[in-house]
């Protein structure tokens, strides 16, 4: 039985292989050089996108306490939907609730994309999405006598299209973009609130009628001949 030397030997210090060889040797050194930094790579992309796939969940905003009475808050809030073309259904001012009908905000082939925008779709949907729209809710709570607190929340939803030419409308969860909005419109408003209006100076036109003085006029008497 032979002996066998495991030694380690260093291919490329010896030179008993002539030039083509020593080439092949250091050709196979950069493919697996550049094998490994195509692995590193990789494992970078798949990390970068599953960090945005965990980025795109639902993160609704905390309810924002106004210091302004009751009564204030709610006329903004109302103005603000009024403002961003919504048609209010519901307004009961005693229990604190402004619920808007369902707003339709893209219809045709961009749908999807521009639902991805705000809100998370379900991945085991198949089919097409026709359109979408949403609705908001707006809670108001009196915290004290001059402080509001507001809690913006809303419905979204689409219709989506199945292979077999079934129509439905899917639930979807808000990213929170469209609350975050609605509230920051509302703080603007408020805030702007608080300065004084400026008076403008009325036209001809925009006064009103003046009362006629009753007392009988003195006409001047003509000169005598």
């Amino acid at each position: 039985m032979g002996f066998v030397c495991r030694a380690p030997i260093d291919l490329r210090g010896t030179r008993c292989y002539d030039l083509p060889v020593r080439l092949e040797l250091q050709i196979t050194q950069y493919v697996r050089w550049f094998k490994r930094a195509t692995l590193v790579v990789l494992f970078g992309l798949g990390c970068a996108l599953s960090l945005s796939a965990q980025s795109q969940r639902p993160s609704l905003p905390d309810p924002i306490k106004f210091v302004n009475k009751f009564d204030t808050v709610a006329n903004v809030v109302h103005s603000v939907l009024d403002d961003m073309d919504f048609k209010i259904e519901v307004e009961d001012r005693k229990g604190g609730r402004i619920v808007t009908r369902p707003y339709e905000f893209i219809t045709g082939s961009l749908t999807s994309s521009e639902v991805d925008k705000v809100a998370v779709k379900n991945d085991r949907v198949t089919g097409s999405w026709l359109k979408a729209q949403y609705s908001v809710e707006a809670v108001l709570e009196i915290v004290s006598p001059t402080e509001t607190m507001v809690t913006i929340r809303t419905k979204i939803e689409a219709l989506n299209r199945d292979v077999d030419g079934t129509e439905k409308w899917i639930p979807l969860d808000s990213l929170g973009s469209v609350e975050r909005r609605i509230l920051g419109k509302i703080s603007t408003k408020l805030m702007m609130g608080n300065d004084a209006p400026q008076t403008e100076k009325k036209g001809f036109w925009d006064k009103g009628p003046q009362p006629v003085d009753q007392r009988q006029r003195k006409f001047p008497t003509p000169p005598s001949r």
